[in-house]
């Protein structure tokens, strides 16, 4: 059985790390629901105004050619595209990573 002492001690440690914890899951949360908002989305607007559309066809550095949205793992490869470029004014705009 556990002393008074030692359950004191993880007390003490549960109301230190609770805070530490709960932000970074806050900040996980924040940056997955920024890839979701985008996972969803039809297009992404560029810095010149442009509407990129997100659903097409892809390749990915595997050379796998697919037809879908671009947030799609990649089967053969399993990788995630990072990046997408703007056609009308050449601008590439980072994706946000999944959490």
């Amino acid at each position: 059985m556990a002393s008074i002492e030692e359950k004191a001690l993880d007390l003490l440690l549960l109301l230190v790390a609770s805070p530490v914890y709960a932000t970074l899951g806050l900040r996980r949360a924040v940056r997955h629901s920024r890839f979701l908002r985008i996972a969803f989305a039809s297009s992404l607007r560029c810095e010149c105004g442009e509407d990129i559309s997100l659903v097409g066809m892809w390749r990915c550095s595997c050379r796998f050619t697919y037809r879908g949205h671009l947030l799609r793992v990649c089967p053969v490869c399993g990788s995630l595209p990072c990046v997408i470029r703007c056609y009308r004014c050449g601008v590439t705009t980072k994706l946000p990573e999944p959490a």
